[in-house]
């Protein structure tokens, strides 16, 4: 297959309404376009932000003032996995896209030691040209798919990002049983799996999430979900980004959770962590009419909620 590259050594200014919902206000304009082996990729910005999409979504920004700050809130909650593995030294993301999430875990955390696993190298390119990512000793990062990296690699991990879904497709190897055990069988003794999930919590539109969720029941005794900028019991149908922790540790309460919250807030950057932690959702996830994911069997593309979802029928 021909990879078909383009890239504006002048930037082309076009209006919002042709940039396929580009978020900001006024103008945006194009940096790169370009069709990966994987995605079509585009990076744009308008007056306060870079943005990076895959197709149809989006999947990653910067802050033109601020190249270690999101317009994307989810990135912030990627930090909840603290609250469960405090001491976290090694982490391993799966998943690039514009780097928010591991650039922003090597500079918060001088302690750390942060790898990624990335199956498209353009987009790695990107990421290092326009989202201002810099290998080093303590982050770097491997074009190789993530499934593949767990099952080479003989380290283990104090964590797990999962960060490499997108709204419009899914890679069904990284949502199966198999996987599941694979990526536990890769962390320390206390050590956390974080995984941004997309989709609702509950409706017609909650079926991917709901498996997911069942599929790592079956290995993880402790699940804890973190939905992003949740407005309790009157959003619940819509789709958004959930953060979820799966841990070793069972049934924590969420006194026990912003308990540990709080002790580990002095260590985080976001001003708000304290109101994201207590985001944490403990209504139960009915699971009873979702499959689990298996190697065998995993339907995602029939289950992804934003082209591929079943109307609310109507009496």
């Amino acid at each position: 297959m021909l990879l078909r590259r383009f890239l504006f050594l002048v930037i082309v200014t076009i209006p919002l309404s042709a940039s396929a919902g580009i978020p900001g206000s006024g103008e945006t304009r194009v940096l790169f376009e370009a069709d990966s082996i994987y995605h079509h990729i585009v990076v744009a910005e308008d007056r306060f932000a870079r943005y990076l999409r895959f197709d149809r979504s989006f999947q990653s920004g910067m802050l033109l003032t601020a190249p270690f700050e999101s317009p994307f809130l989810y990135a912030a909650y990627a930090h909840m996995g603290l609250i469960f593995a405090p001491q976290a030294k090694r982490v391993l993301v799966i998943g690039l896209g514009g780097a928010s999430v591991p650039k922003r875990f090597w500079r918060d955390y001088s302690e750390m030691t942060v790898e990624v696993a990335e199956i498209d190298p353009m987009v790695v390119d990107v990421a290092k040209r326009f989202f201002a990512v810099r290998e080093d000793p303590r982050l770097r990062i491997f074009v190789q798919d993530g499934r593949l990296f767990l099952r080479r690699t003989e380290r283990r991990y104090d964590m797990i990002i999962l960060d490499a879904f997108f709204a419009e497709s899914i890679p069904f190897h990284l949502t199966t049983h198999e996987f599941y055990e694979l990526a536990r069988s890769r962390l320390s003794p206390n050590g956390v799996i974080v995984a941004n999930l997309i989709g609702a919590l509950e409706g017609p539109r909650s079926s991917l999430f709901r498996a997911m969720y069942k599929t790592y029941a079956e290995v993880f005794p402790g699940l804890y979900l973190f939905p992003v900028a949740l407005r309790p019991y009157d959003d619940v149908n819509d789709i958004r980004n959930i953060m979820l922790v799966a841990s070793a540790e069972r049934k924590l309460t969420r006194s026990e959770i912003m308990e540990r919250a709080r002790r580990v807030a002095p260590r985080i950057k976001f001003r708000e962590f304290l109101k994201y932690a207590g985001d944490y959702y403990d209504e139960s996830i009915s699971v009873d009419d979702v499959p689990v994911l298996t190697d065998d069997y995993a339907p995602v593309d029939t289950l992804i909620p934003l082209y591929h979802w079943t109307p609310v029928k109507r009496p």
